[in-house]
């Protein structure tokens, strides 16, 4: 059938290979399926009609099945594209998790536009728009595709941020996160153009071993180490490490909460995916220049994120802390260099994927028309309105804290791990004591959905078994939660994820001991 095709002049196989085509089958099959979900907007009705979650579902499943089918083939020679794409185990993983988590949000956002009156087709193609960036990314091996990935990711998530048109804080999370993204944007782009004007190179391939000719030569160039600064300013904005994390608290708070769930997890997925590619393996030969930057960048994450996590009264910007300070976690991997440390950010970034999935999930049902789940008083006797929903939420947060039989517990000792094997023992200690911090903050929730309802002290301040609830009003106990579902699937398949993979981590890790990052 192949030589049919290729025989016609006129059809796109007769000018590419289609060993090519097969080797990007995942993302055509999303960047197809996003102009078929387009096309099918114009004819279905827009309020109430579920033909276009279950097309965008369909299409989702279907690249992922191909991601699987492409992981247990493994192609000998993953590098399609004359070296501008890899379709190697690495970048097959990073998709999975990111389609994983499409799907989740996909299955959630039938109701979630329902009650917040967002019933619109366009949602639904800026999604997969912004998924087919995420896997362009995963396996760019081309400075010039990574740009493309990057910014086919971040424009549709700029229209998303700001998809509650009616509502002024959407509003202002759209343009805050568009003015600082396109900022950063410019940093990565200059980055990008010193390293390939000192190397001659856009390819990765052959920046590695343009580098590792002069790393042998002792040739340290200070224009290309200004690129790979400018490169990794403009990735911490994309994983919202600190210091470059400032549009994180309110793009998190301001956006629709499906939005924020996209954004928290699929997002770092695929910058990560990006961040390792470059930093441990492109960039190796210059590891000894790079790697204390990288590592205090990974403490001030965690110390910032954490520290500034226990003092906030809004629940998205608390996970919007946590996810900086999160950040800060899985840099250890990237610092580290190693493949145990790429390894550990693999998993890690695998956890975390289900661990915060799983709590935006809970929010997202709980939030109601005009506005989202966002004060502690929502929360507030959660287990005696809905035991379930308040029980997942608890296990959610004890595995962002690190928990011991959840997968946040083995995805930090695999980080830590690999820091003290590699002898940077204080990146570890920082790990250990930052996560001490967090249990305070996570541990709050848990108290607020367990606990008593706000009780009114003699200064106004608002208290739950103790704990400060200043500035939130009062929620109504008795206000009734229906739970759909998709919605109920989801969430529960999260809770349940985060504790196999707690307690059986060798089904992820086994997985991730096999995979190189392609580098030359």
């Amino acid at each position: 059938m192949f030589q049919i095709l290729t025989a016609v002049p006129w059809l796109p196989l007769h000018f590419v290979p289609v060993g090519n085509l097969l080797g990007i089958l995942p993302i055509l099959i999303v960047g197809g399926g996003a102009v078929i979900v387009l096309l099918a907007d114009l004819m279905v009705p827009r309020r109430g009609n579920l033909v276009l979650p279950v097309v965008s579902g369909v299409v989702l499943l279907g690249a992922l099945g191909t991601a699987a089918g492409q992981w247990v083939v493994h192609a000998a020679n993953p590098i399609v594209f004359n070296g501008a794409y890899a379709n190697d185990r690495f970048a097959l993983f990073a998709d999975f998790v990111i389609l994983v988590t499409a799907l989740a949000v996909v299955a959630l956002s039938p109701g979630y536009l329902r009650r917040r009156g967002m019933e619109e087709g366009e949602y639904y193609i800026l999604l997969l728009a912004s998924v087919t960036g995420m896997l362009v990314l995963t396996g760019a091996l081309n400075l010039i595709v990574v740009f493309l990935g990057i910014e086919l990711l971040s424009i549709p998530l700029y229209v998303l941020a700001g998809f509650a048109r009616d509502e002024p804080l959407p509003q202002e999370a759209a343009m805050k996160y568009l003015l600082l993204g396109g900022f950063a944007t410019g940093f990565l782009v200059y980055g990008m153009a010193l390293i390939y004007g000192e190397t001659g190179h856009t390819g990765l391939v052959a920046i590695h071993h343009v580098l590792t000719t002069s790393a042998v030569a002792q040739q340290v160039d200070p224009m290309l180490l200004a690129g790979i600064a400018l490169v990794a300013v403009g990735l911490s904005f994309k994983v919202s490490a600190a210091p470059f994390h400032w549009w994180t608290p309110d793009v998190y708070q301001g956006s629709p909460a499906l939005v924020t769930t996209f954004m928290s997890v699929a997002t770092k997925v695929a910058a990560f995916a990006v961040f390792l590619r470059l930093f441990s393996a492109t960039l190796a030969p210059y590891r000894a220049e790079w790697q204390v930057p990288i590592a205090v960048v990974a403490i001030i994450s965690m110390v910032f994120g954490n520290v500034v996590a226990v003092a906030q009264t809004s629940v998205k910007r608390l996970l919007a802390y946590s996810g900086i300070a999160q950040a800060g976690y899985i840099l250890i991997g990237v610092a580290v260099g190693r493949p145990d440390g790429t390894q550990a950010s693999l998993y890690y970034l695998a956890g975390y994927a289900v661990m915060n999935t799983g709590a935006f999930a809970v929010i997202t049902i709980l939030s109601r028309r005009g506005e989202d789940c966002d004060r502690y008083s929502q929360l507030s006797g959660l287990v005696r309105r809905q035991p379930l929903l308040a029980g997942l939420m608890a296990i959610f947060m004890l595995s962002l804290a690190g928990f011991p039989l959840t997968v946040g517990f083995f995805g930090k000792f695999f980080l830590f791990s690999a820091a003290i094997h590699d002898g940077q023992l204080p990146l570890a200690i920082w790990g250990i004591l930052t996560s001490a911090v967090s249990l305070f903050y996570y541990l709050r929730v848990i108290l607020i959905m367990f606990g008593g309802l706000p009780e009114a002290a003699p200064d106004g301040e608002l208290k739950v078994a103790g704990v400060s609830l200043d500035g939130a009003a009062v929620a109504a106990p008795d206000t009734a939660v229906s739970v759909g579902v998709p919605e109920g699937v989801v969430v529960v398949l999260a809770g349940l994820g985060t504790l196999a993979l707690g307690i059986f981590p060798a089904v992820i890790y086994s997985l991730l001991q096999g995979i190189t990052v392609v580098h030359g």
